[in-house]
This record gives C-alpha cells, structure tokens and sequence, in this order.
C-alpha cells in the first residue's frame, strides 16, 4: 500500500510589487533549496487575519512598504499533491515607505531588494512566486 504524506499548511499571500520596471523581491535562505533564494514578498496568513490583511502586513514586514492601491490577481494550491497550502496572489501598487515596518518572524532572516522586470522569471526560485508573476502577466496583458 502506497502512504502519502500530507503537509497541512495554513493559507498564505504572495505579492507582485513594480514599480518603474522593477520588481520587488526578498532574498532569504531556505533549507529546501540549501541555499539563498529569490522570491516575491510572501507568507502565511495569522490565525486571526484573512487574505487582504495579510498581503499588506507582509509587505510591510519583509519590505518596509504598502501600496496606495491592492488588486487581487488570483489563487492557487502551491503543492496539491502533499499541501494544503492555498495561495493569494495581490497586485501591490503606488509604493512608499510603510508608515510602521512589521517585525519578521523568528526564523526569517532575508533583504529586500528589486530585480529587473524584464528579467524576472530568470531571477525567481520559487513556483509560488514564477506563478503569481505569471498571474499578474496575464491580467496585465489582457
């Protein structure tokens, strides 16, 4: 008989941030990839919080910023075969400094940077993130 392992995953956000062609991304050690990766700002939404609270939380902790504007792009399973992770993908837009940078998680030790629109999807790790740009393209491009 075959076992299959299930991770149970809170749902969680992800967010495509540009501005003036160039994304904004974090770059953090992940023990999966044994290494640094190059991802889009993300995380787990708390017990206490839904989608829409949660995107902007994250990127004021991650990144310092909020967004004049949010528009939702769409959701995902990240791992259907082993996670109940669900994914919520925004459109952060008209960036600033966050009026009160959020505090990272005990285990998070990343930078904030930018990347270069046009050369994104070379630069990206993770399928989370390479599918929330993918998102955010399409309805772009509509």
């Amino acid at each position: 008989m075959l076992r299959r392992m299930l991770i149970t995953h809170a749902e969680s956000v992800a967010v495509v941030a540009v501005e003036d062609g160039e994304l904004v991304v974090v770059r953090q050690h992940r023990s999966g990839a044994k290494g640094v990766t190059t991802e889009l700002p993300s995380g787990k939404l708390d017990a206490d919080e839904g989608p829409d609270e949660a995107v902007r939380r994250e990127l004021a902790e991650e990144c310092g910023l909020e967004a004049r504007d949010w528009h939702r792009l769409g959701a995902f399973w990240a791992v259907p075969a082993y996670s109940t992770e669900f994914v919520h993908v925004y459109e952060a837009v008209g960036l600033s400094p966050a009026a009160t940078a959020g505090n990272l998680d005990e285990d998070e030790e990343l930078e904030s940077g930018r990347v270069a629109l046009d050369t994104a999807l070379d630069e990206l790790s993770d399928a989370v993130s390479i599918a929330a740009l993918a998102l955010w393209r399409e309805r772009r491009d509509r």
